[in-house]
């Protein structure tokens, strides 16, 4: 009788049979040591060998490894399950599949099969090692196909000469695999008669491992903590002479860190500066938690986005305090640079590490994986070098990202600078569906980082003077800021004070002079006021700050783009530098200098119109944006455009003079406070209304806003400037 049918007939279970088995062979090995080396060997592997031919049970114990007691364990507990398959395991011509849990399953399992089930009955080979003649092969062979997930593909392999082989050689097959159906030979999946599903560990598993290691049950475990053991956590924290107990308080704090994210953070509640992401981060946040707790479907919660950025805006912080908000589920990060440094870095390891991301994160679900840096991997089909390895990366991480069982209960957040160097595919519908960006903060956002970051510091003192020299950098900016001002009071002996704040902020660099203060509130006041007159927009904001000055406002409801409603975008841009020439008598370079000022979006807007849109002198041609500014070389295209900028600017003069008094107002207001928001804008209109004679004005319509611009200056500066953003 073969020795699997006499395990398929033992009365033991099958668990406790492989665990001695492993003891015994724990011994053997042991005593194959002793005896083959010296003395000052055997000191130098301090083996503690009471009796080297018979040592005691507790001491055979302490050489029991975790993972293989785990993997006898499972395997164990599959075949008492199906004693049937395991009798007929060594049949010839016998085909049977192996299931396991994971990736790291596979060659503990195939070692079991082939050391304690087959044994010495017959040959156990490898399928790459099969002899390629017709002779027959020796009675009982026994062939292991075993495949780990490499990620090459996610459809079944067709690689089917090594099981014809082996079928030809009447050998007894056995696939071994985490995913049966896509890694194995297509057609020893079709063929197979059996299919041995090991189980993943739960509580009386991670009991029993800890038992079969340290010859004590540790008392009860609990399943949520063996659905987040794996096979190197069982490894970190369980061992022989710990003690059962340590054992188990070890893996508890181990996974409980892990769980709850050891790395501290803020909730998302406590955050500022993140714009729409922070209100669509507390809706997930909220959906999260309704699932965890069986109140709301999978189908229901979103299922992550592409999260988009300056350097330095908090895209990170944002992920991992969105975890803590929900209520600590389970954070993991990672990006294309790790999965790079896995093992060698070739393809199969880099596309392993893929999988081990999304399955970690599987295994402790709910949870949020996020994905840094999304954009190092190009577009398939982009002409970057070696095209076929990132295609491959790419097919790998849209497999993982598809399918609703395979995701449910983990949402993918992936961040980038740049999400236009995506594959399209990545964020198609049922992917990474959904684009939110974290803009520069505001100033309530600046004001609201720096109170995070200054802590009990500076409490109750105004911080829209350091937001406003702060203004156009990120969080990152002003943590490091914060960080300078109080190593310099420390290094002084004196308490933080705002002014140490405001040099850190400045770095040297001195405050605007009051001429040019005066110049940069007239010229953005002019914005506001142009913008209101033609009806586009509200103001949101005026600020003057240590690059410039900057208008804001709030995007309306879209109108058509007709002629004239481009044309009061022109007089918008164009505001800022005819209030300056209205109240000073001249301009200055402060509304041009950069592809982002006033002078460069009107330009580029007039040349749209007169070739893109169909709306110009040239009549019903376009020929892209992306050549607008190449054809400004052509003199007749110049003269166009500069018609329509002399017009639209000499409207702006005229509206600006007619309601110079409310110019007066917002720009005095502005000059002295440095910002105002919309609520004290509103108060200024209140007391300074625009002209209500409306005989001769344009007409009022909705429109989209002009977003947040970057600075405005009144003066030439490093930086450069620009108005307020047409997004016509």
């Amino acid at each position: 009788m073969t020795r699997v049918k006499s395990l398929a007939a033992s009365q033991r279970p099958l668990a406790e049979v492989l665990i001695d088995a492993l003891r015994t062979e724990t011994k053997s090995s042991r005593k194959s040591l002793a005896g083959s080396h010296g003395t000052a060997d055997h000191n130098q592997l301090d083996l503690r060998l009471a009796d080297a031919d018979a040592p005691d049970q507790d001491d055979i114990a302490k050489n029991l490894r975790p993972d293989d007691a785990a993997a006898a364990i499972l395997l164990g507990r599959a075949l008492d399950r199906d004693r049937a398959a395991l009798a007929k395991l060594q049949n010839p011509d016998a085909i049977t599949i192996v299931e396991v849990p994971s990736t790291e399953f596979v060659g503990l399992v195939a070692r079991l099969i082939r050391q304690h089930l087959i044994g010495n009955d017959a040959p156990v080979l490898e399928d790459n090692s099969l002899p390629k003649d017709d002779r027959l092969s020796d009675a009982g062979m026994v062939v292991l196909f075993r495949r780990v997930d490499e990620g090459k593909t996610k459809k079944p392999t067709t690689d089917n000469g090594d099981l014809a082989t082996a079928i030809q050689l009447r050998c007894a097959i056995i696939g071994i695999a985490p995913d049966p159906d896509r890694l194995l030979p297509r057609d020893l999946v079709r063929l197979a008669e059996h299919r041995i599903v090991v189980p993943p560990l739960d509580g009386a598993a991670i009991g029993a491992v800890i038992e079969a290691v340290t010859g004590r049950n540790p008392g009860g475990v609990d399943d949520e903590l063996a659905r987040r053991t794996t096979l190197e956590s069982l490894m970190i924290a369980v061992r022989a002479d710990l003690g059962a107990e340590r054992s188990l308080a070890r893996l508890t704090h181990l996974l409980d860190r892990k769980a709850f994210n050891a790395e501290p953070a803020p909730r998302l509640s406590e955050l500022h500066g993140l714009g729409p992401a922070r209100d669509w981060g507390l809706a997930l946040a909220r959906d999260l938690k309704d699932y965890a707790a069986g109140r709301l479907p999978w189908a229901a919660v979103a299922r992550g986005c592409v999260l988009s950025g300056p350097p330095g805006t908090g895209k990170t912080t944002f992920a991992r305090s969105l975890a803590r908000e929900a209520g600590g589920v389970y954070f993991a990060s990672t990006s294309y640079a790790q999965w790079q440094a896995h093992k060698d870095g070739h393809l199969g390891s880099v596309t392993q590490a893929i999988r081990n991301a999304f399955a970690e994160a599987q295994k402790q679900a709910p949870a949020i994986l996020f994905i840094d840096e999304i954009d190092t991997i190009p577009a398939r089909g982009s002409g970057k070098w070696n095209d076929d390895w990132w295609t491959a990366i790419s097919n790998c991480l849209l497999e993982m990202l598809d399918g609703f069982e395979r995701r449910e209960g983990v949402v993918v957040i992936a961040a980038c600078n740049d999400p236009s160097r995506l594959d399209p595919a990545l964020v198609r519908a049922g992917r990474l569906d959904r684009h939110i960006q974290i803009p520069l903060p505001d100033i309530p956002g600046l004001i609201g980082i720096f109170r995070t970051h200054l802590g009990s510091d500076l409490e109750g003192v105004d911080l829209r003077a350091a937001a406003l020299a702060a203004r156009g950098h990120t969080g990152a900016d002003i943590e490091r800021w914060v960080r300078d001002a109080r190593r310099k009071a420390r290094i002084a002996n004196r308490v933080l004070t705002l002014q140490g704040l405001l040099e850190a902020v400045r770095d040297g660099e001195p405050e605007w002079p009051v001429d040019v203060r005066h110049r940069i509130a007239y010229h953005e006041a002019g914005h506001a006021v142009a913008m209101l007159a033609v009806g586009l927009a509200e103001p949101k904001s005026l600020s003057i700050g240590g690059q410039g000055g900057m208008a804001e406002s709030e995007r309306n409801e879209m109108s058509s783009l007709t002629r004239t409603y481009i044309e009061d975008h022109l007089v918008v841009l164009l505001g800022g530098r005819a209030s300056e020439e209205l109240v000073f008598g001249e301009g200055t370079a402060g509304a041009g200098g950069s592809l982002n000022s006033d002078l460069a979006r009107a330009t580029k807007l007039a040349a749209e119109l007169e070739i893109s849109f169909g709306l110009g002198s040239y009549g019903l041609i376009c020929v892209g944006n992306e050549r607008a500014h190449d054809l400004l070389l052509f003199e007749h295209l110049r003269t166009a455009v500069r018609r329509s900028l002399d017009q639209a600017y000499a409207a702006a003069l005229e509206l600006l003079a007619k309601h110079r008094p409310t110019l007066d107002a917002l720009a005095g207001a502005l000059f002295t406070g440095g910002y105002l928001d919309h609520a004290e804008i509103q108060a200024i209109l209140a007391k300074a209304p625009l002209k209500t004679d409306t005989a001769g004005a344009p007409p009022v319509q909705p429109s989209p806003s002009l977003e947040a611009g970057d600075a405005d200056t009144g003066a030439v500066t490093d930086e450069g400037s620009a108005a307020t953003t047409v997004a016509p």
